[in-house]
C-alpha cells in the first residue's frame, strides 16, 4: 500500500499529493553530453567524445522551456556534461530570462569561462555552481583527469566571486579523507564562496566502477520526487539528473505537459517516495527527534503554519547531525542539482537547496 506525501512525517507536505506528483517546480536542462573534462566518478559518462546523443537544437531547448513555463516552472539548472560546450550556450542562457525564469542556475567545471557570460550573469542574477575535489591542483586534477583543470576553474570562479554572481561550490569525497575535504572547504571560503557542500560518490555512469556496484534507486537522495524533471540532450526525460535508469518520456515525441501529468512519471515519483524518500524520513528522524524542540512532530512543520524556518525567525527544523569524528565532512546531499525549496522543514535538508539561510 502506498503511503501518500500528506501521510509522510515530513515538512515537504502539499495540500493535493495528486497536484504534487503531477506538477513542475524545477527543471535540468542538459545542455550537451560532452565534456572537456573526463571526470572518475562522472555520473553522465561524458568526455571530450561523448556528443553521439546530443540533439535537441536551441530551438528545441527554447519550446521546452516555454512549455515548462506555462506549466508554471519557475526554476531552471542549464547542466551537462560541460553546457558551456553547447554552440548555442549564450542564447540559450539568454532565453531562460527572456522566458522569465526567476532562478537560473549554471553548473559548469568552470575551465572555460567567456567575459559576455560573466557579465550577463551579473546583470540578471543568474547563478553559478562547480565542483572543486581539492584545494591541491594534483589531486583535483587526477580526478577530473586534465591537467591545468584545478587552475583554469579556480581562476574563473574567482572571476564569478568578484563580479558578485552567486556561485556556490560542491567537494565530491571519492577518497579524501577528512582533513582534505575541510582543507578544501576552508580553501573555498577564504576564495569567498560563501556556499560549499560535500557528498559521496553515488553508483551511477562512472560511479558504478568506483563502487563496484550497479546503479539502483536507493542511490538517490530522494527529494526528486516532489516537482522535479531533467532533460537530456538527446530529448529524453527523467525524474532527476542521476536518475537515467528510469526514462518516462522524450520530449522529440510527447508534449512536456503529457510527461509531467503523465502515468510514467507519476508512478516513478511514488515508487521514489516510497522506496527511497519514506525510509531515510524514517532513518533520519530517529537521529532527529527529541534534538530540536521545533520538531516534536510533522504537525510542528505543517506548510500552512510554518514554525521553523528562514521566514519564521526560529531554527531550521532540521538539526545538522555530526559525522563520526574520523569520517569525512559529508552530508547527505546532491551537489549537482541546486533548487531553493520554500519548503525547509523536516528531518532531512533539502540537498538541492541554496537558500544561503540554510547552508
Amino acid at each position: 500500500m502506498h503511503l501518500s506525501p500528506s501521510e509522510a512525517p515530513v515538512a515537504i507536505q502539499h495540500a493535493n499529493p495528486e497536484t504534487v506528483r503531477r506538477k513542475l517546480d524545477f527543471l535540468w536542462l542538459e545542455l550537451t553530453n560532452r565534456c572537456n573534462l573526463h571526470c572518475v566518478h562522472c555520473y553522465t559518462d561524458s568526455g571530450p567524445h561523448t556528443g553521439q546523443r546530443d540533439r535537441l537544437t536551441v530551438q528545441d531547448y527554447e519550446s521546452v522551456m516555454t512549455q515548462a513555463f506555462a506549466l508554471g516552472c519557475r526554476k531552471v539548472q542549464l547542466i551537462g556534461g560541460e553546457p558551456q560546450l553547447n554552440a548555442d550556450f549564450e542564447r540559450i542562457l539568454h532565453l531562460t530570462k527572456e522566458i522569465g525564469f526567476e532562478f537560473v542556475e549554471v553548473f559548469s567545471n568552470l575551465t572555460r569561462l567567456d567575459e559576455g557570460t560573466v557579465e550577463f550573469a551579473a546583470e540578471n542574477g543568474v547563478h553559478f555552481a562547480t565542483s572543486v575535489y581539492s584545494d591541491g591542483p594534483a589531486a583535483h586534477d587526477a580526478i577530473t583527469q586534465v591537467r591545468s583543470s584545478h587552475a583554469r576553474t579556480i581562476r574563473n570562479l574567482k572571476k564569478l566571486i568578484d563580479a558578485d554572481v552567486e556561485t556556490r561550490a560542491a567537494i565530491i569525497v571519492i577518497d579524501q579523507d577528512k582533513a582534505a575535504v575541510d582543507r578544501t572547504t576552508l580553501f573555498l571560503r577564504d576564495l569567498g564562496v560563501r556556499h560549499v557542500r560535500s557528498s559521496v560518490v553515488r553508483e551511477f555512469g562512472r560511479g558504478e566502477e568506483i563502487l563496484l556496484q550497479q546503479a539502483q534507486m536507493s542511490g538517490l537522495c530522494g527529494h526528486c520526487w516532489a516537482g522535479k524533471l531533467c532533460v537530456a540532450p538527446d530529448g529524453v526525460a527523467y525524474p532527476c539528473v542521476m536518475s537515467r535508469s528510469w526514462p518516462v518520456g522524450n520530449v522529440l515525441e510527447n508534449s512536456l505537459a503529457e510527461i509531467v501529468e503523465g502515468a510514467p512519471l507519476h508512478e516513478m515519483r511514488q515508487a521514489i517516495f516510497d522506496t527511497v524518500w519514506l525510509p531515510a524520513i524514517a532513518s533520519k528522524r530517529v537521529s532527529v527527534v527529541g534534538a530540536n524542540p521545533h520538531f516534536a512532530s510533522s504537525a510542528n512543520c505543517a506548510p500552512e503554519e510554518p514554525t521553523c524556518g528562514p521566514d519564521t525567525g526560529a531554527p531550521d527544523c532540521a538539526p545538522e547531525i555530526s559525522a563520526p569524528q574520523d569520517a569525512p565532512a559529508v552530508t547527505e546531499e546532491c551537489p549537482q542539482s541546486c533548487v531553493p525549496d520554500e519548503s525547509t522543514c523536516g528531518p532531512i535538508a533539502c540537498p538541492q537547496c541554496c537558500d544561503p539561510n540554510l547552508i
